[in-house]
């Protein structure tokens, strides 16, 4: 494998994925082109039905830099659906780990973002096993 996939987060994605949809009690559709304007986005998950619209992160330790700014984009993404749309929706981001949710909901401008913009924060519980390959991958890859 290279040291650059990102197979096990693919699958762990999957894995949290389910878990919420099960939550949810809801049909998720995962990753679809959902058009926005003159645009389209592609959210991690969506459902125009019951109007929800999320995107996944699974990763375990401190965030960097670059990962805070496409959880921001992402916001940015949820908040465009909404005004083309001129619909609310609920608008998850779902985390599979302490320090992740610690550091989005913290007293950053960031985090002030997913409060005033009612962004949901749902921290996964995704097994030993699971983090233990996640942490892996993340080792590998970050060498």
């Amino acid at each position: 494998m290279h040291a650059s996939s990102s197979l096990e987060q693919q699958q762990i994605e999957k894995h949290i994925f389910q878990i919420i949809s099960d939550e949810l009690g809801t049909d998720l559709i995962a990753n679809p082109v959902v058009p926005c304007g003159d645009a389209t986005i592609q959210p991690d998950f969506y459902s125009d039905e019951h109007g929800i619209i999320g995107e996944i992160y699974a990763h375990i330790g401190s965030l960097k830099p670059p990962q805070q700014k496409k959880m921001l984009a992402d916001i940015l993404k949820m908040l465009l659906l909404e005004k083309m749309t001129g619909r609310t929706y609920r608008k998850i981001i779902a985390i599979c780990d302490d320090a992740v949710f610690k550091a989005i909901t913290g007293k950053s401008w960031a985090s002030a973002c997913f409060k005033a913009f009612e962004v949901e924060i749902r921290n996964v519980a995704i097994g030993e096993e699971q983090r233990m390959l996640l942490t892996g991958a993340q080792k590998r890859q970050y060498r």
